[in-house]
């Protein structure tokens, strides 16, 4: 399949994310590739069958060298490439290691649409999101809707600034509904519809 005809791009850190359900991505245009760490022997049967069958769709690659971040650094590598090749498309790291965020962050700052991901599961593209019983279903809405309104309201007082204060600011505005999914997920609606970026450094700017 040509590299043209996928919209989504994941790389998952098999290492710290061995649980991959890959029947998931099947028929949708999304091209996985899964790192596998110098010292993992062993691939479930079940998942070596999948990946025979969507062999148009997923790539594994195993990393020759072992040590610290030497996954993470191949990773990068390949992301990059990917990034070169087709930076219309979105991309996703499945790991859940923080230390990607520097990058990511980067990547988000140039107006890439990125984000990292603790669970193959949780990738926005792959299934819609369960919902929720009905009587918590609107407030919940209301409340997402709420939170993204006051923050791109140029008029809204004290905006945060960086990073850290927006993310503490959506937490804050969640209340007891809060979590760090729902955090996460407000922060990349924001930056995939490109009503904010975020500079190397945490910067935040809001955009018209």
């Amino acid at each position: 399949m040509p590299t043209d005809a996928f919209s989504h791009f994941v790389f998952v850190d098999f290492e710290n994310v061995p649980n991959v359900d890959l029947a998931l991505v099947s028929g949708k245009p999304v091209h996985v590739t899964l790192l596998i760490g110098k010292n993992q022997t062993k691939i479930g049967i079940g998942l070596v069958q999948q990946i025979r069958r969507l062999a148009a769709q997923v790539e594994l690659l195993e990393v020759g060298a072992s040590g610290h971040n030497a996954l993470d650094l191949t990773l990068a590598y390949y992301l990059g490439q990917a990034v070169l090749r087709s930076p219309a498309a979105s991309f996703c790291v499945v790991s859940k290691d923080k230390d990607f965020e520097p990058l990511l962050g980067h990547l988000c700052g140039i107006n890439l649409k990125v984000g990292r991901y603790d669970s193959f599961e949780a990738l926005p593209f792959l299934v819609p999101p369960k919902k929720p019983a009905v009587v918590a279903a609107k407030p919940s809405v209301d409340r997402r809707a709420k939170i993204i309104s006051r923050l791109m309201n140029p008029n809204t007082p004290n905006r945060p600034l960086t990073k850290k204060g927006l993310l503490a600011k959506i937490k804050t505005e969640y209340g007891k509904e809060s979590s760090d999914a729902k955090v996460d997920d407000i922060l990349q609606e924001l930056l995939e519809r490109r009503r904010l970026t975020i500079d190397p450094k945490g910067k935040v700017s809001y955009n018209a």
